[in-house]
């Protein structure tokens, strides 16, 4: 069925010519989309633009003269134009190939106007129903640079999951050193609790300068743990609640090869003190300031390597039982790509950390590797990874119910210390087929044993949680 004919004064750029002729010609609906889609990838957006408009103002839910609108109004300066017709035009479409068009164009007239959050939104709902792996890619590929070119970067993920010891408690009430009793019991409240836990990360930075070589940023983050206990004990789920809120300065340079870094915090941490005779759950905190440097270089076409520093303050709220406690840590990390695009991982670390309280001073070691698969194997993908850390406590007080000893309370020094060691094990599984909005479902598994020469601190815990995590 014809269209209804309308008059309309055209006015086009000759592909052949600068001179500008004007005509004025009867079109059909049809036959003006076909000349504005012409004039619109002959790179003129003026008039398609007003064919686009004209259709509109007689066919207001015309797809096709909305998608014409969307490519053309930014190139004009009217983004938020663009934007709008885009989104109407996403809300007209039948077909994932209609929404994923519609879905870019918005996309880019965000984009156009800097409004790259909503961009964003725009490129994940195009991501979500993407035709192809080449589309897929694309649209990633264009995500991607959307993310890095924002100011503002936020991130929220959630993971549950159940383990065996949610309160990293001890195997056994029996209070041991080194095998020998000592007489002493340790409270239900410090035993291994199995259960579930609940992690909520939400994470906000805004870049507020940024030129060629340089970048500085200021970041906002929060964790909140829940913990749901499944076994019969009188500790109670509110006990291990915990919250953490982050406040962080963030600074970057480029150099000739790599960038050098530098951040500034200030993390606040409640926590509960728990009283197993009288139930209640007092709630207590402190506070981190942490300076930290890092080096980041390329060292070939498939190896970097990163190099941190920091330094830290940890300051109870009730100084007078827990003194101040300073930490110093140094750090380095290799990443080297196989032929076959795999990863591989390697990281070494040393810690020390200072206090005049004695069970605070402490120095400790570790190492760890990972692998990542470049490619899925079968309908998931892998990466893995080992660890190992040894901790000495070199002035470590015990309780020995025998003894009085010099300190007051029967608390006693441990010849040579307390001595942890502590192996870990984590696979992260990711599931591509079930993305969604540009998130991906993984399944994180880790398992760590602890062996020391005090019973209270003999801890196993395995964990297997579910988590959300961003494709860009």
């Amino acid at each position: 069925m014809m269209s209804r004919i309308f008059s309309y004064a055209l006015a086009l750029t000759l592909a052949m010519s600068d001179a500008v002729a004007q005509t004025t010609t009867d079109l059909t609906i049809s036959q003006a989309r076909d000349r504005a889609m012409q004039a619109l990838f002959a790179g003129q957006p003026a008039p398609a633009l007003e064919l686009a408009e004209a259709i509109l103002a007689e066919l207001p839910d015309d797809r096709r003269a909305l998608l014409i609108v969307a490519a053309a109004a930014p190139q004009l300066g009217g983004a938020d134009r663009g934007r709008e017709a885009g989104a109407r035009a996403w809300a007209l479409s039948t077909t994932d190939i209609q929404r994923y068009e519609a879905a870019r164009l918005t996309a880019a007239a965000a984009a156009s106007a800097e409004r790259y959050t909503i961009a964003s939104f725009w490129l994940r709902r195009a991501l979500n129903i993407a035709p192809n792996d080449q589309e897929r890619q694309r649209t990633l590929t264009d995500a991607r640079a959307v993310a890095r070119t924002n100011p503002w970067s936020s991130r929220l993920s959630f993971s549950l999951a159940p383990s065996t010891n949610v309160n990293g408690g001890a195997e056994d009430d029996a209070l041991s050193i080194e095998g020998d009793p000592t007489g002493g019991r340790i409270s239900a409240d410090g035993l291994a609790l199995a259960g579930w836990r609940a992690i909520l990360n939400a994470i906000t930075e805004y870049r507020f300068f940024e030129d060629p070589e340089n970048r500085a940023s200021v970041g906002l983050a929060y964790q909140g743990v829940r913990v749901r206990i499944t076994e019969d004990t009188d500790v109670t789920d509110e006990a291990l609640r915990t919250d953490a809120v982050q406040l962080s300065l963030r600074y970057d340079r480029a150099l000739e090869n790599g960038t050098l870094g530098a951040t500034l915090s200030e993390a606040f941490f409640q926590y509960r003190d728990f009283d197993l005779d009288t139930q209640a759950s007092d709630v207590e905190d402190y506070r981190i300031t942490r300076l930290g440097v890092d080096r980041r270089l390329t060292v070939s076409g498939r190896a970097a390597v990163a190099l941190s520093a920091s330094r830290e303050r940890v300051l109870y709220s009730d100084t007078s039982n827990i003194p101040a406690v300073y930490r110093s840590r140094i750090g380095a990390a290799l990443t080297y790509v196989l032929d076959s695009r795999d990863r591989i991982g390697v990281n070494l670390s040393f810690g020390l950390a200072d206090s005049d309280s004695p069970n605070s001073v402490q120095r400790d070691q570790s190492v760890g590797f990972s692998y990542s698969w470049a490619e899925p194997i079968g309908p998931v993908t892998l990466s893995a990874g080992i660890g190992a850390t040894w901790r000495n406590y070199p002035d470590y007080l015990v309780f020995d119910p025998t003894t009085p000893g010099p300190v007051i309370g029967g608390l006693v020094p441990l010849e040579g210390g307390r001595d942890d060691a502590t192996l870990s094990a984590n696979l992260n599984i990711g599931f591509a087929q079930f993305e969604y909005f540009g998130f991906r479902p993984e399944v994180r598994i880790d398992a760590t044993r602890t062996n020391s020469n005090v019973s209270r601190f003999e801890t196993t815990r395995v964990s297997a949680g579910f988590t959300l995590g961003s494709v860009f």
